[in-house]
Order: C-alpha cells, then structure tokens, then sequence
C-alpha cells in the first residue's frame, strides 16, 4: 500500500509540471476542421488518452482519446477534434493558446460534446496539490475550493451560451468527470497518503463540481452525461476496474495520472456516442 502511495505522489508531482496552466498566448492553430459535423470541445478528460501529443502549440491531444473513440462509433460523421489538455472555460470562447475552440463549430455542425471546468482557477490542480498529495488541505484551502466551485456556474452559463450561438442547430452533451476519489476510502492508499478527511473531503468537491456542470447545462437546454457513475472505478479500484489512472501505467490503464484510463475513456465514449443517437 504504501509503495502504491509513493508511486501516485510520484507520478502526481511529475503530472503538475506538465499541465499547469500559462499565461494566454496567440491564438492557437486550427488542430481539426471546422465547422465538423461532430465536435469535441473541452479539457484533458477528453483531449489525452495513452499517448499525448502537442497538435498545435499548447493544445495536447492523443490519438485515442474520448472524441476519437466517440468518432469511431459513429462511422461517416465528420469529426473535428479542439478539446486541449489544460483548458478552462475561457478556453471555449477567448484568444489562448488552447482557443477559442467555439471556432471548430459551425451551423452544420450536428453533435457537441464538452467536457470543461476542472481547470478554471485550478481547482483540479489545488485539490490534488494540497489535499490528494499534500498535507496542506487546511480550514483556508477548503473554504477557496468551495468559492471556485460556487464561482463556477456564471462561467459556465457563458461558456454554454457561446457554443449554442456558434452550433445553432447541435445536440450538446456536456460531460461530468469521472470520479477520482472513492466515497469511502476505507483500504485505499488515500487513507493512509492523503488521510481520510481530506479524500473525502476531495470527493465532496468533485461531486459539488459535478452538480454544478448539470445544472448550467439544464439552464441552456443541453443534455448532463455522467453525472454520476457505478461504485468501483475511482483510482482506488482494482486493476482493470478503474475508470480514472493511478499512475497510468498499471495493468489496463493505458493512459496518464488522475484522467481517464482506457476503460473510462472507452465507458465516457460509449455514453456520448449513445445520447447522439437517441437525439
């Protein structure tokens, strides 16, 4: 157990290197066609997979990643791929170099998928910085997780209301994040690296998240995906059961620490891929 523990806060500190979040640059270059008939927009959940590679400046993507695997179930609907790992909801809409993605959309464009907001004010980073890897989840750290998460809904009001401008006529699913944390963290390495409180207290704030994304979705009119998900999955699970990495290279990860591994990306696919078809 706890060599599983130094291997996640190893893999962990590596990962926050690599995907803090710069100042905004140019404009990125286009990294797909726009105005494709299905679009992923959005973050790493969906831009990275096993492999990641820099399409256009800081936009990183992965050639097995949810839009992809979303793609592929849908044989003869053109795709344009303009999610980036590190982007945040100003990302959808403004000049970084990881947007405005709202310009991969257009009137023919048919189905959307989004999945954005971990990254606004870091909140992901914070949260795994100080409460996941840290001893540093204080009373303070806490009460500034929970004012970015109640900050978060008017960006995503904002973010939401440009994508249906520029895809008037799109379905839009919006995506929840897979859960990282267990509920209960009982026999977990969390328990023992993180402690108790603090993983659950993680958990809280990603479920809070969660319900916040439904909700601005449901004011737009847009269709909440994966909300919540079956027990079992987190990074806590057993080999092969994991829908979120520990590492990303333990049997049946295939991916990158703390984002979907192959089965969660193939799972979040399935359930995109499924809502497009039912209309």
């Amino acid at each position: 157990m706890r060599r599983v523990g130094l291997a996640f806060s190893a893999a962990i500190s590596a990962l926050l290197l690599v995907v803090s979040i710069g100042p905004p640059a140019a404009a990125m270059p286009d990294p797909a066609p726009r105005g494709a008939e299905y679009v992923s927009l959005g973050d790493s959940f969906v831009a990275v997979g096993s492999l990641s590679t820099a399409t256009a400046r800081a936009c990183s993507q992965a050639p097995d990643n949810v839009g992809r695997l979303v793609a592929a179930r849908i044989p003869g609907v053109g795709f344009g791929d303009w999610a980036c790992g590190g982007a945040d909801t100003a990302d959808l809409t403004t000049v970084t170099d990881r947007g405005p993605q709202v310009r991969g959309l257009g009137p023919d464009t048919r189905f959307v998928s989004i999945s954005i907001g971990g990254n606004d004010e870091s909140l992901f980073l914070e949260l795994m910085r100080n409460c996941l890897i840290g001893i540093t989840c204080t009373p303070a750290v806490r009460a500034q997780a929970q004012a970015k998460v109640n900050r978060l809904g008017t960006k995503l009001d904002n973010a939401y209301a440009a994508v249906r401008k520029a895809a008037p006529n799109a379905h839009v699913v919006v995506l929840g994040y897979l859960m990282i944390a267990p509920r209960n963290p009982a026999g977990c390495f969390l328990e023992a690296s993180a402690g108790r409180q603090n993983a659950v207290f993680a958990r809280g704030i990603q479920e809070q998240l969660n319900r916040q994304i439904a909700r601005a979705a449901a004011r737009v009119g847009f269709t909440m995906l994966n909300e919540k998900q079956p027990d079992g999955h987190t990074m806590c699970g057993a080999d092969g059961q994991r829908w979120v990495a520990l590492t990303g290279v333990l049997p049946g990860e295939n991916g990158i620490p703390v984002h979907p591994t192959l089965a969660g990306r193939q799972y979040t696919a399935k359930l995109i891929a499924d809502a497009f078809m039912r209309g």
